[in-house]
């Protein structure tokens, strides 16, 4: 008996035999694309056919970079693993610091998780904790629709995308509201009216679960699961000036966005807002270490540990050495290349040239992003704006990666997070390559 051992998080899983033969067992493994190694931009898969990697936001400096991989290398003959409770290591206190000194001068301390979920549910319990040290019953948690917040029962418990509802009652006291997707828009008015309707939803929410309950509001500055949908200024600032206005915090989860990736150090600096807690993850560490981090501010800090306290969260792997100098590297790589302005240019780049080039195509429904984060969300009727068939993605996937280009088809739309090493000729290879694969859909 030969059986299939892994199961893949977020794929559909060929069906299931207990008596499953070899054949059978080449035939799952042949409906996942097999990747043997990877450069740059770039992965290889076992018959070494070249893939331009745009599937997830993680590879912030390509894949395999030698600068990376030497000090990662030096750090695990060095010190391999050193626990941070009550201990330390000599690369915790810099990392942290560099991050609060690019984050923005209202964050004095990070406390660093496993992953971007560890990162949410980080800003989750400090803020349980920051409301009841002072006092206050202040335990519920405001989140949009489409939101995508992670995979731990609290963090998931805030993301509103049909996913909590396949493992029964969520944490209670997660709320949502309504969020302002401007191609499919709540309302048959301008967008200044459906970004002012979802304002004046949010208002609403609080005041009808009572205001000295509600502890937070949590927000993606970019919708990334969900598919990449950029949220305007006004918008963000109008949810910042609603949560003062209520003595509610504000969690910007950049965990796709942070780190370079919309073109600014963090997009909450793109859009002018200083958050009470930021959680960052995928492009910290680049791939090079499962790492997160939950930045906190000043008056949060001060509060929880202005006369020294304890915060009863974290894992044995916390501030991993390994980790920490992974992030250091990417940091130093990032600024000594300038990556955060080629993210800027190449993002504007690309995006202005598929609205140019692909708008027109009776499939092409909206063509949106920020900074290296560019959707395309196909209809297949551009009135009505109604999905494509399962089987219209599946095949335009495949037409896709014939292409040469591993995107992320979701919900008929293309998401595709280009690394910021990437440069022009592959920005050239990704927009022929769409156009290549939607020609050959017709």
């Amino acid at each position: 008996m030969v059986n299939y051992n892994f199961l893949h998080p977020f794929s559909m899983m060929p069906k299931y035999s207990s008596d499953m033969d070899n054949s059978l067992k080449d035939s799952i493994q042949k409906s996942f694309i097999h990747i043997n190694r990877g450069k740059d931009s770039w992965v290889y898969d076992d018959q070494e056919k070249p893939y331009l990697y745009l599937t997830t936001a993680v590879p912030t400096v390509g894949i395999s970079n030698d600068e990376i991989v030497n000090k990662v290398s030096e750090q695990l003959k060095t010190l391999s693993f050193f626990s941070t409770c009550e201990q330390s290591h000599h690369l915790v206190q810099p990392l942290a610091e560099r991050l609060c000194e690019k984050a923005g001068d209202n964050f004095n301390l990070v406390s660093f998780s496993n992953d971007g979920s560890g990162a949410v549910e980080t800003a989750m319990r400090l803020t349980r904790q920051f409301f009841k040290q002072q006092g206050l019953k202040k335990w519920k948690f405001i989140s949009f629709e489409g939101s995508y917040h992670g995979t731990t029962f609290g963090s998931g418990s805030v993301t509103n995308l049909g996913i909590k509802e396949q493992f029964g009652n969520a944490l209670e006291g997660c709320i949502t509201s309504p969020s302002p997707n401007l191609y499919r828009p709540k309302l048959n008015d301008t967008a200044e009216q459906n970004i002012n309707y979802c304002l004046e939803a949010l208002e609403i929410r609080i005041l009808d679960n009572d205001p000295d309950e509600v502890a937070a509001v949590l927000l993606e500055p970019v919708q990334g699961v969900n598919g990449i949908i950029p949220f305007t200024r006004e918008f963000i600032q109008g949810v910042r000036r609603i949560t003062q206005k209520y003595n509610i915090l504000l969690i910007m989860d950049e965990v796709t966005t942070g780190v370079g990736r919309v073109g600014t150090f963090t997009a909450s600096q793109y859009y002018n807002v200083a958050p009470d807690l930021l959680a960052l993850s995928k492009g910290l560490t680049g791939g090079y270490f499962p790492m997160g981090a939950t930045l906190i501010s000043k008056e949060i800090s001060q509060v929880l540990f202005g006369s020294g306290g304890i915060f009863l969260h974290g894992s044995t792997q916390s501030g991993h050495p390994v980790g920490c100098a992974a992030a250091l590297a990417v940091l130093d790589y990032m600024e000594k290349n300038n990556l955060v302005e080629n993210a800027r240019k190449k993002g504007t780049l690309l995006l202005e040239s598929l609205k140019r080039d692909i708008t027109d195509h009776p499939n092409v429904g909206d063509v949106r992003g920020k900074g290296l984060m560019i959707a395309i969300e196909f209809t297949d009727n551009k009135a009505l704006k109604t999905p494509v068939s399962y089987e219209w993605g599946h095949q335009f996937n495949k037409q896709l990666q014939q292409q040469g280009i591993l995107g992320n088809f979701f919900n008929s739309t293309l998401l595709m997070y280009p690394p910021l090493i990437i440069n022009d000729e592959e920005c050239q290879f990704i927009l022929k390559g769409v156009q290549a694969a939607l020609e050959n859909m017709e």
